[in-house]
Parts: structure tokens; C-alpha cells; sequence
């Protein structure tokens, strides 16, 4: 049996099937540029998740020495930005960690712990007057190498 198709829909079920091909393929999907020099910490508190692009070096050694299992500090504090940061790597929150400021601790103060949907309802606050972010219970799980 043969199809026969006119010109316009031979293109458009040309065009579906490399959608298909496309969005069926394990290629994962490149980075933003924006992201270059850094690395991209995905951190977990209770059942929310959150990203920190970090471009700091020692913050940096002490993501990959958490990860390995060798480092004792989890927290991330760091100045809070409105806006979801450079690639969008924070979306869908309305916020981002500053990546130059942040440090990785083992203790922070009250003040600027919260769970990242909190810190979304509340971003002003955060930004205008706490300024900082440390969610005590943070715990990495992942981290994008982009350097």
C-alpha cells in the first residue's frame, strides 16, 4: 500500500516525525552559556527542591567534597537575588543565591532558614530585609560541573 501525500503535508509529517526524534532522543540538554565557569548544585529540603549556580572556588571544593562524602558543612548561605539567576537555574522560584557570595556551612542563624516555597511566597522579605538564605535542613543532591 503507498500514501501518496501533497507537498505541504509531506513537510509537516517530516517536521513531526524530527520533533519525535528529538524529544525521544537521551541526549541530555546543553547548557546555558550563562552557566559556563560554575557549577550547579541541586539541593533538596524536605520534599522541595532548589538550584545554586556557584562560581566561588572554595564553595565549589566544598560541594565536591560533600558530594564524595569527605565534607561536614551542607548549608548554603548566601545573599539572596530576585529572579531565577543566570540560565534560569532556579526557575520555577522567583529568587536565586548569589553564585560569588555563596559559602557552604555547617551552621547558620535562624533568620534566613525556610523551605524554598516559603522563601518564593515571602521573596521580598528575604531580599529587602534577611538578605541571606540557609535552610538548615538542606541536603545536595546533585551537582552539574560547567567549569
Amino acid at each position: 500500500m503507498h500514501v501518496f501525500l501533497g507537498s505541504g503535508l509531506r513537510r509537516a509529517a517530516a517536521i513531526v516525525a524530527a520533533l519525535l526524534a528529538v524529544s525521544c532522543s537521551s541526549t541530555p540538554t546543553a547548557p546555558s552559556p550563562d552557566l559556563r565557569g560554575g557549577v550547579v548544585a541541586t539541593f533538596a529540603v524536605g520534599s522541595e527542591r532548589f538550584n545554586v549556580f556557584v562560581t566561588n572556588p572554595q564553595a565549589i571544593a566544598q560541594l565536591v567534597a560533600l558530594q564524595q562524602g569527605t565534607g561536614l558543612a551542607n548549608i548554603p548561605n548566601a545573599r539572596i537575588h530576585r529572579g531565577t539567576g543566570a540560565g534560569n537555574h532556579n526557575a520555577p522560584y522567583s529568587w536565586h543565591l548569589d553564585p560569588s557570595d555563596i559559602e557552604i556551612t555547617a551552621l547558620a542563624i535562624e533568620l534566613c532558614d525556610g523551605a524554598p516555597t516559603y522563601v518564593d511566597a515571602n521573596v521580598d522579605e528575604y531580599v529587602d530585609t534577611v538578605k541571606r538564605y540557609c535552610p538548615w535542613g538542606a541536603r545536595l543532591v546533585g551537582l552539574a560541573d560547567y567549569r
